[in-house]
């Protein structure tokens, strides 16, 4: 027989600010009409079928503070005002969320909503695009994708409002929310109603989720991952908040249900042998964590080790261990295929483990039971009435069962003698220690605990009590989650707000002055991008056809692959096709070719330039932002934009032959949309360009030049910027600055120069005849420039291609507009950082030695092309 031992686990970080008294996000409030009652209530429609929640108890806490009317939540707040009222501030929140839902199984389903989705996605102007009618439709649309199956079917405000379908007033929004709210407490009454009825057990987590085994002893990390680069405190800096986040946890769960919880799931799996003792002082009588833990506990990885039921040996607890696999597969995978065919795999998974041998097998199934339901069809309703139904069909060979019911069945128990610290992540803690932002995370921590003891002598027992359960809660693992590059949201700077909120609590409850260190965000501003690890968070989907970065550990480069890109036409001729049976979109009277425009310069079918997505991408803000990371290989999802700026109507005219309108359209349109796409605070940079000639990987011959928006810095960019920066700490001056005036001294270089730029052939340049023109005041952007600034760089860029033409007639090349990144722009850029554009001509090809070496072979010197140049 198999037994099966499924453990939901349901976990929110604590998202209010104790101190005003607001909650910051939304999202306990989200899964609560959604998940936190469906999970039990599916299950409740199969009386033979058993299983376990794990309530985490700083969650239920918050959805009290709902039901009792003090959340204060701060997006509730704002979508129960009226939308006419609404400021930019509250707009922007809206920004936020709005459309923060699964595209497929959320929003698509609401042809409403997906309409609004579409509208909202083709403006960078975020909700400002919508009237006031679209605003509340929106809003509506968005609490009712985020209600679950039991509310879509059984509450008839919310099954009418799904039946109206649009056109939605004010008052219905807040008849909607109050319906919602008044709902919230039929979530607790099921999970008492089950666990009364002995279909479910409850258990419980750390208060606030904390990783204990760091918390009792940050060398526990050590353990776990020899080569951890620990923060510089001392190992039991935090050793005193572990037993009251159990303490408290036990007591609140008493408090709830009327009774001493039986398990503990340690936040994040997360165990060590000092874990467990003091799990076990408080009566706990089972613990759960990972497989990968229990192969490094007993030194040996045979998966049929796996099923057996462990107990400790000397504090006596039982202990259960997860199947990564299978529960990565629910988490995961199943969620691709259809209902049917995942129970079927599921069923065939549980009979080859039967199959082993004669013996009973305890399997035991853990993950995330709120988060990964968005990505199955229906919130996961098929997929569960399926899995329920193919269990209750095979109960010769496979039960259900609940972990305190373990220990009465004919299962081999097996004493186990030391438990390795670890968690359900690799058996080690590296997703909350050990790199550069996590660890100042925990540093800050421990100076903000010195000034306390400092001052606490001198405070109220009150205030006291306060500043603890401000350390307690900053002490949750799931800011510690958000740090770094391991994991990624577009939230990331709110999650680091909100941890150090807490810190600044504690000095505010003080009376001392707040900290710079603590108010400076620990994330970059810009530093946006959103990932999942395993089945216990939210579950990622590539679609082939999508973009993808993938990372190269070996050049620390990021390549960027675009499967839709080998769909572009070529009209080059390659292939002989005679040029009247070409049809070019970019032509005038074609404009119905492309996706639907952007913006244009010139009115009617009088445009002069005009610009569009393109239509054959390779990054696109449809695609969630999404990524993962592992030992091996770093993958992140083609999230971004893509541009084509078209610089005329007419096919056959080459940049070349540009007049000096004509440049200064291509410059005030290029412009307008860098600046443009930097009001998205989810892109990092964006990198103007034209590929010119099939030499440069132009595939269409008609002149145009492209934007790509990236959420992250190329690593280039990145080693850029940081020696620009330092070179200016030296020295004081921008490097570039330096570079221009020694080009100046050496004179044979320079071309050209006007009042705001000077031309030049640089002294090291990678292909013959290359330039660069460099902005001679201090502007690190074009979205800097004043008229006449423009108007200086379009004049440069007329008399270069002119002197182009003259000395080598048309060919293929490159140029590069050299802007800083959105990610730490500010006033002070223009210190080390100097605009310039970049021209590279394709006279040539690039051979194998300068793939590998990236030394280029040039075969004329920089001062003969600037010579050659210069004369014309």
């Amino acid at each position: 027989m198999v037994y099966l031992n499924f453990i939901w686990h349901m976990h929110q970080p604590y998202y209010r600010d104790n101190l005003s008294g607001k909650t910051k996000m939304p999202w306990v409030f989200l899964h609560a009409i959604k998940n936190y009652y469906d999970m039990p209530y599916m299950l409740s429609l199969n009386p033979k079928i058993k299983a376990t929640f794990n309530l985490v108890p700083s969650l239920i806490e918050q959805i009290n503070h709902y039901i009792d009317g003090n959340a204060n939540d701060e997006l509730l707040d704002i979508l129960s005002l009226d939308a006419s009222t609404l400021s930019d501030d509250e707009l922007d929140i809206l920004n936020r969320y709005i459309f923060l839902s699964n595209e497929k199984n959320m929003i698509q389903p609401f042809w409403r909503y997906k309409e609004l989705h579409q509208k909202f996605k083709s403006s960078q102007m975020g909700m400002k695009i919508f009237d006031k009618n679209e605003i509340e439709d929106a809003q509506v649309l968005f609490l009712l994708s985020w209600c679950g199956n039991y509310l879509k079917k059984n509450n008839a405000t919310v099954k009418n409002l799904i039946s109206q379908g649009a056109n939605f007033t004010h008052q219905q929004k807040l008849e909607l929310i109050h319906e919602l709210i008044k709902f919230l407490p039929n979530i607790i009454k099921l999970y008492k109603q089950l666990f009364s009825q002995g279909q479910i057990e409850l258990s419980t987590s750390p208060y606030y989720h904390p990783i204990l085994p760091l918390l009792i002893d940050i060398n526990s990390a050590k353990d776990a991952n020899s080569t951890m680069n620990l923060p510089n405190i001392p190992n039991d800096t935090f050793k005193e908040f572990s037993e009251p986040q159990v303490t408290k946890a036990v007591d609140f769960f008493e408090q709830t249900f009327g009774t001493k919880p039986n398990g503990f799931w340690p936040s994040e799996g997360a165990i060590s042998e000092q874990t467990v003792e003091l799990i076990a002082k408080h009566g706990i009588k089972w613990v759960a964590s990972d497989e990968e833990v229990l192969y490094k506990s007993i030194k040996n990885h045979t998966k049929d080790k796996l099923y057996n039921l462990y107990r400790h040996k000397k504090f006596k607890t039982l202990l259960f261990f997860r199947d990564k696999h299978i529960s990565d597969l629910i988490g995961f995978e199943y969620s691709k295929i259809a209902p049917q065919i995942a129970t079927l795999d599921f069923a065939d998974k549980m009979k080859k483990i039967q199959s082993y041998s004669s013996r009973d097998y305890l399997v035991s199934i853990i993950l995330d039971g709120e988060n990964a339901w968005e990505f199955y069809p229906n919130n996961g309703e098929d997929f569960f009435r399926e899995l329920y139904k193919t269990l209750q069909d095979n109960d010769s060979f496979v039960q259900t069962i609940l972990p305190s019911e373990a220990i009465n069945l004919n299962l081999e128990e097996l004493p186990l003698e030391y438990i390795q610290a670890g968690s359900w992540i690799d058996a080690n803690f590296n997703i909350w220690i050990g790199k550069p932002q996590k660890n100042r995370a925990w540093e800050l921590l421990a100076s903000s605990k010195e000034d306390y003891i400092k001052n606490s002598a001198f405070l109220s027992p009150q205030t006291n009590q306060k500043i603890l359960d401000e350390f307690a809660v900053a002490l949750g693992s799931d800011w510690f989650w958000w740090y770094d590059d391991d994991h990624f949201t577009a939230l990331k700077p709110l999650f680091d707000e909100l941890f150090r909120a807490h810190l600044q609590n504690i000095y505010t409850l003080m009376g001392l002055n707040i900290p710079q260190i603590v108010t400076h965000p620990i994330v970059p501003k810009n530093e946006i991008v959103l990932a999942e690890y395993g089945a216990m968070h939210q579950a990622s989907d590539f679609k082939s056809r999508e973009s993808e970065f993938r990372y190269c550990k070996l050049t620390k480069r990021w390549v960027l692959f675009a499967p839709k890109r080998s769909d572009r036409p070529n009209n080059f001729i390659k292939k002989q096709i005679p040029l009247d049976e070409c049809v070019c979109p970019f032509d005038a009277e074609n404009e119905h070719l492309t996706p639907k425009e952007i913006t244009r310069i010139g009115g009617g079918k009088e445009w002069r330039a005009r610009v569009v997505p393109n239509l054959y991408n390779v990054l696109s803000t449809d695609i969630s932002p999404i990524g993962k990371k592992d030992d091996y290989f770093d993958l992140f999802s083609g999230f971004g934009a893509h541009e084509v700026i078209i610089e005329t109507p007419k096919h056959d005219l080459e940049m070349f032959d540009y007049s000096l309108q004509e440049f200064i359209d291509y410059l005030q349109i290029s412009k307008e949309r860098i600046a443009s796409l930097r009001y998205d605070t989810r892109l990092a940079c964006s990198i103007l360009f034209k590929n010119h000639g099939q030499q440069a990987g132009a595939s269409l011959s008609h002149s145009h030049s492209q934007i790509i928006s990236m959420p992250f810095l190329p690593t280039e960019t990145t080693q850029e910027i940081e020696y620009k920066k330092e070179y200016h700490k030296r020295y004081k001056r921008a490097l570039l600055d330096d570079l221009v005036y020694e080009e100046k001294q050496y004179e044979q270089n320079i071309i050209f120069e006007n009042e705001s730029f000077i031309c030049y052939a640089p002294y090291a340049s990678s292909f013959a005849y290359e330039v660069k023109i460099v902005a001679k005041d201090k502007y690190s952007s074009m979205i800097e420039f004043d008229e006449n600034t423009l108007l200086n760089l379009a004049i440069s860029l007329e008399l270069i291609f002119k002197k182009y033409k003259n000395v080598l007639d048309y060919f293929s090349f490159n140029m590069v507009f050299k802007n800083h990144p959105y990610e730490e722009y500010s006033e002070n850029s223009k210190d080390y950082f100097r605009f310039c554009v970049n021209i590279f001509p394709r006279l040539g090809g690039i051979a194998a030695f300068e793939i590998d070496s990236k030394i280029y072979l040039n075969s004329i010197l920089p001062n003969i092309a600037a010579g050659k140049l210069r004369e014309v």
